[in-house]
């Protein structure tokens, strides 16, 4: 059976068991004893982003036992998460999904995303209540199913253009959860950290010390990518203040690496492309700055305290990015226009997308970047 046919079989099943369940939108008792999140994104920023909502249902119930279902890839993210009790990988079978959701027993669940089939798969495997965000300026992001399926659920609002880890946390609040603290929570294991150590001692760089600024040229969405031509100059600037220049990117990411890497002095150059996940989340953390696209990696830089520089052309510059003296970002003019892919809305025009981050030039990301420079001399000084 096709995973099309299964999914709608299983959308199909959860009408049908209306009758028989009933809505799973009252809390039935506080404090809960089990929590269920589904964060079936294989996004590495979307978890990073929940990593808020993880500790804040900690710091409230320490006693509460929380599970977490997602991607492979991304329990990784969540390695070392003392506010994770337990990580179930996402398996292919939706039926398994389901079984693997009934042994917790969960008294409050949520998805973090507009999925009909996270809020199905809850409602069959018996948690007790369910709540599910109801975007409400930007209604067309619903399907038929998840319009259906959600009247089901508590309904906690979400609103496109505010800042996605403060509307993460709204879920949180049919439980009595209120929590303004958006910093997110990573950890590296220090045997790897020992292991990326000795990898770059031996090519002479002591990571601890050395002056390093990560340009991460890449995005998950290519039409995001401000031009690998400009990094390479904003590199040079850099490289002209003294710092070594070390370039990242995943497995999508390896034409524009490979770029930059040809753009720039290979003698101040550490190509750090081929670190894995757990790796690359010690190095960002020992780099002194992180320059990059609206992607994983600033997130990573985020969660450190490391200082970031943000290029965002298309998506909303107040969503997702950090924004303080020591993480700043540069965007095109938004006099004229919106940015074109608010919300990650399909039916976006890949043509306006593309121009809007060309629009952004190498001087006015200069600019910026002496500003966050000075800022952080006078109010972090440089490891």
């Amino acid at each position: 059976m096709s995973k099309k046919i299964t999914t709608l079989l299983v959308l199909v099943m959860s009408i049908a068991n209306i009758p028989f369940r009933g809505k799973v939108n009252k809390i039935s008792k506080l404090p809960p004893k089990s929590i269920v999140a589904m964060v079936l994104t294989s996004n590495i920023g979307d978890m990073i982003f929940a990593t808020s909502v993880f500790h804040a249902i900690k710091e409230r119930y320490p006693t509460c036992h929380l599970t977490v279902v997602g991607s492979k890839k991304n329990s990784v993210t969540l390695s070392g998460n003392n506010d994770v009790d337990k990580y179930i990988v996402t398996p292919k079978s939706i039926w398994k999904l389901i079984s693997l959701l009934k042994t917790t027993k969960a008294d409050y669940g949520f998805s973090l995303a507009n999925s009909s089939v996270d809020i199905a798969s809850m409602f069959l495997a018996g948690v007790k209540t369910v709540a599910c965000f109801d975007v409400k300026n930007a209604p067309v992001i619903h399907t038929p199913f998840y319009r259906l399926l959600k009247k089901l659920c508590i309904q906690v609002p979400y609103y496109i253009g505010k800042y996605c880890s403060q509307e993460y946390l709204r879920i949180l609040e049919p439980i009595n959860i209120f929590s303004n603290n958006t910093k997110k929570y990573l950890f590296y294991d220090d045997k790897i950290a020992k292991e990326v150590q000795d990898k770059f001692l031996s090519k002479g760089v002591d990571l601890e010390i050395e002056k390093i600024a990560v340009v991460s040229p890449g995005a998950g969405t290519k039409v995001k990518l401000w031009s690998v031509e400009r990094f390479a100059e904003v590199a040079d600037f850099l490289a002209e203040q003294g710092f070594k220049i070390a370039v990242i990117g995943g497995l999508g990411d390896k034409e524009e690496v490979e770029l930059f890497k040809s753009k720039i002095d290979a003698n101040n150059l550490l190509d750090a492309s081929s670190l894995s996940l757990e790796e690359l989340m010690y190095f960002i953390s020992v780099c002194k700055l992180l320059i990059a696209n609206d992607s994983g990696p600033v997130y990573m830089a985020e969660a450190f305290g490391v200082p970031t520089l943000v290029v965002v052309g298309p998506t909303d510059e107040f969503e997702h990015p950090p924004h303080s003296p020591l993480n700043m970002v540069v965007t095109p003019s938004r006099e004229k226009e919106p940015p074109e892919m608010r919300g990650h809305i399909v039916g976006y025009s890949t043509e306006r997308a593309i121009e809007q981050i060309k629009r952004v030039t190498v001087e006015e990301v200069l600019v910026i970047l002496k500003t966050l420079l000075k800022n952080m001399v006078d109010k972090k000084p440089i490891r």
